[in-house]
């Protein structure tokens, strides 16, 4: 380096020529040169690079360009870290590393590289720091031999510790290792396999030893397994599962064993090799779950969904009614076990979990080879790769045979009871009927009984209106389960709906001798209902406080807009016995009847506040009950959508009274007492009126008298009632003629069916008087045609 600093041209650089350079920086050069340690010098502002031939090679590549260059340009790809390093030396600063880290270019060797040197300032001749010496030395491969020296002694303790767990691993998971030498037959066993055997002692063993250690009625299969895995032409796996009795103990094991043959190059197998693992604790478990599951007639299932493969356990064949030997391992052969009915919803859902990963959960039929058909509940989950594609799916089946059948009888029966209660209600209302006319009719004439009359028919007229909103309550709640109540939906006025409702009741709660607060709701206030059912809903509501109220107590009635956006809110509040904490959640289910209120003297079905909730809901609305506990009253709330407020219809010229027409009437009932009685009420009318008891009768009749109006009972033995009509409305003079069918049933079905019939009207027993004498009104005789009162 001696040679190449003195022929260098240095006229180009800070330091100018050599014969000008002050001694302090001469000496320092001198010095290096003579030493045989790396040493570096960077002399003024740009600590301009002179070294000696021992730091050739921590440069590399860079020397000797890097002669005569600042030490920023020689070592840019770490400046970073040196730039601070030289502003502390050249500021006074002695600094020391040892091992210090830096990755350099042009180095022939990958780094990092590791180096140990000082930084001392150097002073010119003024003795102002002026430069920066530097004595350096690598230390790579010193650290890299004690980081690969740290790295074996922690593999050696990593291996160390391996071991010990797979030790401890095998230990506890009861793993033992075997090595048979095929052709000498001896068997090298672990002390773990010895006692899967039931063998305490330490003699040497052979294959004759194991195969005696197994269990009789698994020998042949395990002797057939290990010959596969032996044979060069199979080399098949060997995976045995066996029981093992205990040579010394007599206990009996199941064990599971892997394994594979060795073979030289000739082909000949000349060892075994595998594990043995102890499973007798799962295989109890797994015994208890079969029991478990066919005692629970149970069976579980695996599909491999993308390669159609289908496996389940013996529990699982038996549930599908599959004879010894028969066996399902695809979809195709599961679907062809489903009864046809249900067979394509089977394939549509499968489908699904197929190309969509959805679960499975069905109920369907399966029939067995006796022809019995049986129920099964299936439940599936799916599982994806990881690309998103339905890869399996585990699941249970459960026969639900029993279950289906006890779960169709209670439908059953309980369409039996809805009928039951449906046509209960229908056989009330005709005894009904003629009671509610003998009352009209004595009405009209109690000016000629004794004084005690009013007061006994204003209770009999209550008791009577009672019992056929007791009827109307069964027939309704029957209906509204059967889903056989359709609405008539139009825009109503709540002010409309509540006053009616509250007509309907105020003979009960004038009564009861209570105190009504009504006070009327803003009339810009609609909702969009059936008008009927809207009134029946507020009038059950208002019938249960005035029930359920003592006498002298207080009933409000209050409507108006709801905090709840776009709905309408109804209350009716009493101060009546209240509802227990618990029941308030139940007061709605269908006979539900709080124990307090069964001791009440006006105790009903407990069907009208379910009616309540069933027709509200229809409405698109909904009701609760509110009570702070017994003897505090109740609260109910009805919530409606509430509706624009219609166009004001342009009104109808008023039109006068006048007096009621005289009609020919026929009055055709096989209830000689209703028939009787409405004959007579419409007598007292001044109608002239003709009775039949059957329809062959009736038809004679209107052939000889001509009737203007037939009141017509439909359900009568022999000729019903739509019969009869088709009959009449073939005679002559049939269209000017009003036929009105009288009967027990309500429904709109029942209304509609008596239209298709021919009727023009269809009134429900017991028939309201007033609705009879709208009919025979003057004013509405045409009116009434094909329409209902």
């Amino acid at each position: 380096m001696g040679a190449l600093i003195r022929c260098h041209d240095w006229s180009t650089t800070p330091l100018g020529a050599p014969g000008s350079w002050p001694l302090s920086l001469k000496t320092a050069v001198s010095l290096i040169l003579r030493a045989q340690q790396p040493m570096y010098i960077g002399w003024g502002p740009r600590c301009i690079s002179l070294y000696n031939d021992d730091y050739i090679p921590i440069l590399g590549d860079k020397h000797p360009d890097a002669l005569g260059h600042s030490m920023a340009d020689v070592w840019g790809e770490i400046w970073d870290e040196l730039g601070p390093l030289n502003e502390a030396v050249m500021r006074g600063e002695s600094l020391s590393f040892e091992n210090k880290l830096f990755r350099l270019a042009s180095r022939k060797t990958p780094g990092p590289h590791y180096f140990s040197f000082t930084y001392t300032p150097l002073l010119d001749d003024d003795g102002q720091v002026a430069g920066i010496f530097c004595a350096a030395i690598e230390t790579t491969s010193t650290v890299m031999l004690a980081d690969n020296a740290r790295a074996a002694s922690a593999a050696q303790q990593a291996l160390a510790e391996s071991e010990e767990r797979l030790r401890l691993a095998t230990d506890a998971s009861e793993i033992a290792f075997w090595d048979v030498n095929v052709p000498e037959g001896s068997l090298i066993w672990q002390p773990g396999l010895r006692t899967m055997f039931g063998i305490t002692t330490d003699e040497a063993l052979s294959l004759d030893d194991f195969f005696a250690g197994l269990h009789p009625d698994d020998r042949a299969t395990v002797a057939r397994a290990f010959a596969a895995a032996c044979d060069p032409q199979r080399r098949e796996l060997y995976n045995v599962e066996y029981r093992t009795v205990g040579r010394d103990d007599g206990r009996v094991r199941w064990i599971a064993a892997k394994g594979r043959g060795l073979f030289d190059d000739a082909g000949r197998c000349v060892r075994a090799n595998g594990t043995a693992m102890d499973i007798t604790s799962r295989k109890t478990t797994e015994l208890a779950m079969e029991m478990a599951l066919e005692a629970s007639r149970t069976g579980t299932f695996h599909w491999d969904i993308q390669d159609n493969r289908l496996t389940w356990d013996g529990a699982l064949d038996r549930l599908f009614g599959l004879r010894p030997g028969e066996a399902v391992r695809s979809l195709d052969q599961f679907i062809a076990l489903v009864h046809q009915d249900d067979r394509a919803e089977v394939i549509r859902r499968c489908e699904r979990c197929r190309d969509d990963g959805d679960d499975f959960e069905m109920e369907f039929r399966v029939v067995y080879p006796d022809g019995s058909v049986h129920w099964l509940y299936d439940r599936g989950r799916t599982f994806l790769d990881p690309t998103g594609r339905a890869k399996t799916m585990t699941g249970a089946c459960v026969d639900i045979t029993d279950y289906v059948r006890t779960r169709e009888a209670l439908k059953l029966a309980d369409r039996q009871k809805d009928d039951f209660l449906a046509t209960l209600a229908h056989e009330l209302r005709n005894p009904l009927a003629p009671l509610r006319t003998g009352l009209q009719l004595l009405q009209n004439i109690k000016g000629e009984l004794p004084s005690q009359a009013d007061q006994v028919l204003g209770i009999m007229q209550r008791q009577l209106d009672h019992m056929v909103h007791l009827v109307d309550d069964l027939l309704d709640i029957a209906r509204i389960r059967q889903g056989k109540i359709l609405l008539r939906q139009e825009p109503l006025s709540l002010q409309s709906v509540l006053e009616q409702a509250l007509e309907g009741v105020q003979a009960l709660l004038d009564a009861q001798g209570h105190e009504v607060i009504w006070q009327g709701v803003d009339r810009g206030l609609w909702v969009t209902g059936d008008p009927t059912r809207l009134v029946q809903v507020v009038g059950n509501l208002l019938n249960n406080a005035a029930k359920y109220t003592p006498r002298g107590g207080r009933v409000a009635l209050r409507g108006g807009e709801s905090p709840q956006p776009g709905m309408l809110l109804i209350e009716v509040a009493d101060t009546g016995i209240g509802i227990p904490p618990d029941m308030i959640e139940h007061v709605f289910d269908r006979f539900a009847q709080v124990q307090q209120h069964l001791d009440h003297a006006q105790g009903g079905l407990g069907i009208g506040l379910s009616v309540v909730k069933g027709l509200v809901e229809m409405h698109g609305g909904r009701v609760a009950a509110q009570s702070a506990g017994p003897g505090a009253g109740s609260l109910f709330r009805i919530w409606l959508p509430r509706a624009d407020m219609p166009e004001p219809a342009e009104a109808a010229p008023p039109s006068s009274q006048g007096a009621i027409e005289r009609h020919r009437v026929l009055v055709v009932d096989d209830n000689r007492d209703a028939a009787e009685t409405m004959a007579m009420v419409l007598d007292m009318s001044g109608h002239e009126v003709f009775l039949a008891h059957d329809g062959q009768t009736a038809v004679e009749m209107v052939k000889r008298h001509d009737p203007a109006v037939v009141f017509l009972d439909i359900g009568m033995p022999g000729m019903n009632g739509y019969e009869t009509a088709f009959l009449l409305r073939a005679l002559p003079g049939a269209q000017a003629r009003v036929l009105v069918a009288l009967t027990g049933w309500g429904s709109e079905a029942d209304q509609a069916r008596s239209l298709e019939a021919g009727f023009d009207l269809h009134l429900t027993k017991p028939v309201d008087i007033d609705k009879v004498q709208r009919v025979l009104s003057a004013r509405f005789k045409h009116e009434v045609r094909a329409s209902t009162l």
